[in-house]
């Protein structure tokens, strides 16, 4: 026996040892970072109000149809609905409205990232320390932390279509639940669509049988679906808002802030979870960057990223290899990035304080004022009803003279009792793309002829009008 054969055995225990002591820092690292991920959540829970720009669409369409109205539909004179998302979330607003405005949606989406860091710590089960490390860092990753507790559609989106893609299988028993789930996804946010056709013709490719049941029940459960929303909204309505509206143009810009976000925050896990020895999941590696890749149009922002982050995770916990200490080293570091860019600023959270302050700050306005306000949000948490309920789109659309713009004329006729920005319109050129998106030039410059600032502190800019009416 020679001496390199003796040292072999040695060498590969050492290997083992280190490794397991990396899993065991990285876990502890990662779980450290969902604590404090769980610790924000538990908070915006017992917030009623936006904390992202957004919620207030998503919000006002859901109490519309609580109401008994279809948001779909024409609107009133001189009234903006966006309702660019199909109908599912709205539906789980309506139905929780009992419970609050942004409640119903705020804690389902929160139970959505909770079900996949479960469903990554099953996968993974084999190996404890795997199985903690890769579940905490999915909570901790940067898009889900931010993302996961607002009313928006997209964590609700994500996790139908991560378990479409983990329980599709060639029995029924798991077909028809994976095709339900897929349905469900698609009804939610579109963008669905990338990761579910890139895993289904994998399974085309490689599992047959698996991918005909998948797609009988896929197509069943839209049936009825697609029966539904003929009975209750206006099918036109849906079309124009759902597909017409969202056409908005590449930004390039945005595209590549988009990709220089999910590199620095998550792009390790993406990296090692393509590289996946699970076809099928790195089939979803690869749907969920195209919805990033395809995603950067005007408005888009880290939430396009949620689909990666579930994707590489789930990869991961696949088949990932716990006697090598590159990839909980690499995991590790890529956590330490985002949890210092997130230290520094450079990376800033939903600040929970802010969104407090802007919605108290609204509290003394009249509920009958006739209100145009950047943020809806703000308006739904004081109980007053917009009218428009995303300026960002309506903005957007009549810049691509898809609608006509009631909106500027009666500004200028100081036809609001208030406007309400959240930066300073004389000084909006120093402002966010995003914010100079939703204040079209036309609409500035009648703000600052007809109003005055009333009320002037950050994230609240009250104008009134010059002259009484």
């Amino acid at each position: 026996m020679t001496d390199s054969s003796l040292l072999a055995p040695a060498t590969e225990r050492r290997t083992v040892a280190i490794s397991r002591f990396l899993w065991a820092v990285y876990a502890a690292i990662a779980a450290a970072l969902a604590s404090f991920t769980l610790v924000q959540w538990w908070s915006a829970l017992s917030f009623e109000g936006p904390m992202v720009y957004g919620e207030g669409a998503v919000v006002n369409a859901g109490l519309l149809i609580a109401r008994g109205l279809d948001p779909y539909g024409p609107p009133a004179a001189g009234v903006f609905v966006g309702a660019n998302y199909p109908p599912l979330a709205y539906l789980v607003v309506a139905i929780g409205s009992a419970f609050g405005d942004f409640l119903p949606l705020r804690a389902v989406n929160v139970l959505a990232a909770l079900a996949i860091a479960i469903a990554i710590a099953w996968r993974a089960r084999a190996s404890r320390l795997t199985a903690l490390a890769l579940a905490s860092s999915f909570l901790a990753l940067f898009p889900v932390l931010t993302w996961a507790p607002v009313a928006r559609v997209d964590m609700l989106a994500v996790a139908f279509t991560a378990f479409a893609i983990l329980l599709a299988a060639p029995t029924w028993r798991r077909a028809l639940p994976a095709g339900a789930f897929a349905s469900l996804a698609l009804y939610t946010k579109p963008t669905a669509l990338l990761p579910l056709v890139a895993v289904l013709l994998y399974l085309a490719w490689r599992e047959q049988r698996t991918a005909a049941r998948v797609a009988v029940a896929f197509t069943a459960s839209s049936v009825l679906l697609v029966a539904f929303t003929f009975e209750r909204f206006e099918m036109q309505g849906i079309i124009t808002h759902v597909i017409r509206w969202n056409a908005l143009p590449f930004a390039p810009s945005i595209a590549a802030l988009l990709l220089l976000v999910g590199v620095v925050t998550l792009g390790a896990f993406a990296l090692l979870g393509a590289r996946s020895a699970d076809g099928r999941m790195r089939a979803y590696v690869i749907g969920a960057v195209l919805v990033v890749i395809l995603g950067g149009r005007e408005g888009s922002t880290v939430n396009y990223l949620l689909d990666v982050a579930a994707a590489s995770c789930l990869a991961l916990a696949s088949r990932v290899r716990a006697d090598t200490p590159r990839v909980p080293l690499t995991l590790a570091a890529q956590l330490a990035v985002g949890a210092a860019m997130i230290a520094t600023a450079v990376l800033q959270p939903t600040d929970l304080a802010a969104s407090r302050r802007q919605v108290t700050l609204a509290e003394d306005l009249p509920r009958a004022a006739t209100i145009l306000a950047e943020d809806s949000g703000v308006l739904l948490a004081n109980g007053i009803t917009p009218f428009v309920d995303d300026l960002f789109l309506w903005s957007r659309l009549v810049a691509a003279g898809s609608i006509a713009d009631e909106v500027t004329p009666r500004v200028r006729q100081a036809a609001f009792d208030f406007v309400i920005a959240d930066v300073p319109l004389d000084a909006l050129d120093r402002a966010t793309e995003f914010e100079r998106l939703r204040w079209p030039p036309a609409l500035v410059r009648a703000v600052l002829d007809a109003y005055r600032l009333d009320v002037g502190v950050p994230g609240h800019f009250r104008y009134v009008p010059r002259r009484s009416r």
